[in-house]
């Protein structure tokens, strides 16, 4: 088995290429590129691979160098009035539209950072599977690894500069609410009255120039659909605009609400600004990260419980959003392949939909076993055990697949870890190979009775990989290791044939006439319901004479029985020895026991 391991190993090294650390090492690179550029350099002045291919060695370079020498930053917010104890409201919403590029600017940084890991992925793939015809490639291509590996490191130093600033932000901000001047809340209302008559306005419009434009389309007025197109353009633009200025004016009375924490207030603006919301089109989806900023700004002023409740059933869609954000959130890279809770939970279902066919199957088989009644239970067992595993085993390599390990790394672990199987494992090893040998070999199989000492004995009810169940004639289940049938001697009493000479041992005094003995025995047999053998010629019931002993003379009955007869063929000799004690005792025929007989003789006198 170390053996296959160290193959697989060997194997895989000699045909895998390995990923060039040092080209986005930072402590050593700088030096190791000018190498590279010479050698490129060099090559083109040989001529020694085609000059395509050596223009995008020195492109991919050039953009290498430029981008390990990318500086990260990010814009911060800078209003010294947030340190005054009077804040206007200006600078409030100013703070919060900040807020939200900031979020939206993270969240293009992780959206961007997932598909760089997804091009790291595939480069390593490229780079450890890479054939022989496109060995000329392999620097590009190692290359474009080490840009991307260097871009992954500035995206995750870029989204920990955006968490820094979101939450430097979100403190000043809830300082920034209890310092606000004074407002008067009227004027908002009327903004938003002024602005929803302008909205209901523009929207007729827009339906208006809707219904024109299909008038001028099929009059093939083309000149006129252009002209209406433009205002019907800036007439949705101008509606988008307001929609926005509406929600705006709905954080105010949000933020007013936060101040004085009425709770009531808050959730009545909450539901307009999400209301508003839905109806912005997919350039403006940016301002949906209102939702989210108004929430963490509200958790110290109201009962944040209560609050998720009221405004979970104003958004449904928001909860299903972060779900899904959730479940493509990246929990960790392994082997440059980002790992998510959703391939996660597939990669499970998928190894536990394997395990459902695999029972499937086993029960499908049983129930056409019925069909085939030539077919033994051993083979029927072996052919439903090895499917089983076989379909586990597939499903499981899918399931590795989809979470996109690379199996040439499985087999790099698998080696490693052979060292621990020949160790730590040899038993379990052994036991696994042993299943397999009796499962084709066929020298045990289900129903055979078996020994192998003087205490295990029973019937083989089940064998598996590991292990092989026995139930002895007391009814007691062993579960025996499969080794132990491959190093140690088994009697399998049923293996050819399940017939078995039964030796039955008796006495009977000196003095008797042994060919009576035999002729009585026989016929009280015959008569019997004994289970034996009593159609075959060859295995004919007969009685030998055995040994003269001290007080007997020792006979032995030789039958032929089948073990499955009964539960034993122990309980079939108590059954013999009865029929043969009360033959016996029926004709008077003496049955011996130890006895030694004294004889005294009488003393004679002394001559004289």
């Amino acid at each position: 088995m170390r053996f296959i391991f160290f193959l697989l190993f060997i194997f895989s090294s000699f045909y895998c290429a390995s990923i060039d650390t040092k080209l986005y090492d930072n402590k050593q690179n700088s030096d190791y590129l000018i190498e590279i550029e010479k050698s490129i350099q060099k090559e083109i002045k040989n001529n020694e691979k085609p000059q395509q291919i050596l223009k995008d060695e020195l492109k991919y370079l050039k953009i290498l160098k430029e981008s390990n020498s990318k500086v990260v930053k990010i814009d911060n917010f800078k209003d010294e009035r947030f340190t005054n104890t009077n804040v206007l409201f200006e600078d409030i919403i100013k703070a919060i539209k900040f807020l939200i590029q900031l979020n939206y600017e993270y969240q293009q940084t992780t959206t961007l950072s997932k598909n760089v890991q997804e091009n790291l992925s595939f480069l390593k793939k490229k780079i450890e599977n890479i054939l022989e015809i496109e060995k000329d490639k392999l620097l590009i291509y190692q290359l474009q690894f080490a840009y991307y590996k260097i871009e992954k490191n500035n995206l995750e130093k870029k989204e920990l500069l955006y968490e820094n600033e979101k939450e430097k932000l979100y403190k000043q901000l809830n300082t920034a609410i209890s310092n606000i001047k004074t407002f008067d809340e009227s004027l908002i209302d009327s903004n938003l009255k002024q602005n929803q008559s302008e909205l209901e306005q523009i929207l007729e419009k827009i339906k208006s120039l809707e219904n024109d434009l299909q008038i001028q389309k099929l009059q093939e007025n083309y000149q006129k659909v252009e002209t209406l197109q433009k205002e019907f353009e800036k007439s949705k633009l101008l509606y988008q605009t307001l929609l926005i200025e509406n929600i705006f004016d709905f954080v105010k009375k949000a933020i007013l609400s936060i101040k004085e924490k009425d709770e009531t207030k808050y959730l009545s603006a909450y539901k307009k600004i999400n209301n508003t919301l839905s109806i912005l089109n997919k350039d403006n989806k940016k301002y949906l990260y209102i939702d989210n900023i108004l929430k963490q700004l509200s958790k110290k002023s109201f009962n944040t419980t209560k609050l998720a409740f009221a405004t979970t059933s104003t958004k449904v869609d928001s909860l299903f959003d972060i779900s899904k954000s959730f479940l493509n959130t990246n929990l960790f890279v392994f082997n440059e392949q980002a790992i998510t809770p959703l391939s996660i939970i597939k990669a499970l279902l998928l190894i536990i939909l394997g395990i459902f066919i695999g029972k499937l199957y086993k029960k499908w088989l049983l129930k056409i076993s019925s069909k085939w009644p030539n077919i033994s239970d051993m083979s029927l067992k072996v052919t439903s055990n090895v499917g089983f595993y076989l379909i586990v085993f597939i499903t499981f390599m899918i399931a590795i697949s989809s979470l996109g390990i690379d199996m040439t790394s499985i087999s790099l672990i698998a080696g490693a870890l052979s060292i621990g199987i020949g160790f730590g494992l040899q038993t379990v090893v052994s036991n696994f190979i042993a299943g397999i040998i009796l499962m084709f070999e066929r020298t045990i199989r289900i129903g055979d009775v078996i020994e192998i000492s003087d205490v295990l004995k029973g019937t083989v009810t089940d064998i598996r990989v590991r292990s092989t169940s026995i139930k002895t004639f007391d009814n007691i289940d062993i579960v025996v290791p499969n080794s132990s049938f491959i190093q140690n001697n088994v009697i399998n009493w049923t293996l050819e044939d399940k017939s078995r000479r039964l030796h039955v041992p008796f006495g009977v005094a000196y003095g008797t006439k042994i060919e009576k003995v035999k002729e009585l025995v026989l016929e009280e047999l015959k008569n019997s319901d004994l289970k034996y053998i009593r159609d075959d010629k060859d295995k004919q019931p007969e009685i030998r004479f055995e040994n003269m002993n001290n007080s007997s003379v020792d006979l032995e009955l030789l039958v032929y029985i089948r073990v499955n007869d009964k539960l034993t063929p122990n309980s079939l000799k108590s059954d013999f020895m009865l029929l043969i004690y009360n033959t016996l005792y029926k004709h008077n025929i003496e049955i011996p026991f130890p006895q030694l007989d004294l004889h005294i003789k009488k003393a004679t006198k002394p001559s004289l």
